[in-house]
């Protein structure tokens, strides 16, 4: 049966010498696994522009029951992102924040609200108007709400810590030692208020933005997934000062 899927793109890995698997996150039926042919004719290299990590697409699959890799035909751009995939600044970040979600996005089933936010994501990303040094922050703390992990930053008072394991300040620190100390604690507490809008108010050195990320991918690993292992983060830390 043939299906119609909107989907963004996450990572191509080669198959075999004639095809390639393609991760994506689908609006319709979730996280799936789309077979492409392999090559390096024109066609071929057509397809994998088109299937750059983070740009949304519409495509044909060919579901079958119990086969999990679906054939993908007529890929189109949905919308075009011309800025995303010259600008190397932007292709990077959409290389990063794509590595995130294929570790982060594990579910099959359809979330249309998460894909919605996702795609807006990618959109905004092609802007010019968007803070491209601060984009993978606010994203990464705005996708911590569609994931039900989202931490608790109400009620922060001077010299308060902030606990990572249980995702709230405390006034005293946890046994754990999985916190923040206070000014760091603080920092988070401004921080849970940037957005699409602000980003570009939150002046970061390269120092301290790399802080930032570190801290927000300890939160993911602590509680949605281990990212500590992703291949893209180093070079997004020397992008931006």
């Amino acid at each position: 049966m043939n299906r119609n899927l909107t989907l963004i793109p996450l990572r191509i890995t080669p198959y075999s010498d004639r095809n390639s698997i393609l991760s994506a996150y689908s609006r319709e039926m979730g996280k799936v696994s789309c077979l492409l042919p392999a090559g390096a004719g024109r066609e071929s290299r057509r397809r994998r522009a088109l299937l750059m990590p983070f740009c949304p697409v519409r495509c044909q699959v060919s579901v079958s029951p119990g086969r999990d890799v679906m054939p993908m035909r007529e890929p189109v751009a949905w919308p075009p992102l011309p800025l995303v995939s010259a600008d190397p600044m932007r292709c990077v970040m959409a290389l990063f924040v794509s590595e995130v979600l294929q570790c982060v996005l594990r579910q099959s089933e359809s979330e249309p609200v998460m894909f919605d936010f996702i795609a807006d994501s990618a959109v905004r990303l092609n802007s010019e108007r968007t803070s491209v040094a601060n984009f993978h922050i606010v994203f990464l703390i705005r996708l911590l709400g569609y994931l039900g992990v989202a931490p608790d930053l109400g009620g922060y008072r001077t010299g308060m810590v902030f606990d990572m394991a249980d995702a709230c300040f405390r006034v005293t620190a946890p046994l754990h030692g999985r916190f923040l100390m206070p000014d760091e604690a603080a920092a988070l507490a401004r921080l849970g208020r940037i957005d699409w809008r602000n980003a570009h108010i939150y002046k970061y050195t390269r120092a301290q933005r790399a802080r930032v990320l570190d801290v927000i991918l300890q939160y993911y690993t602590l509680h949605v997934a281990d990212l500590s292992g992703l291949k893209s983060v180093d070079v997004l830390r020397g992008l931006f000062d």
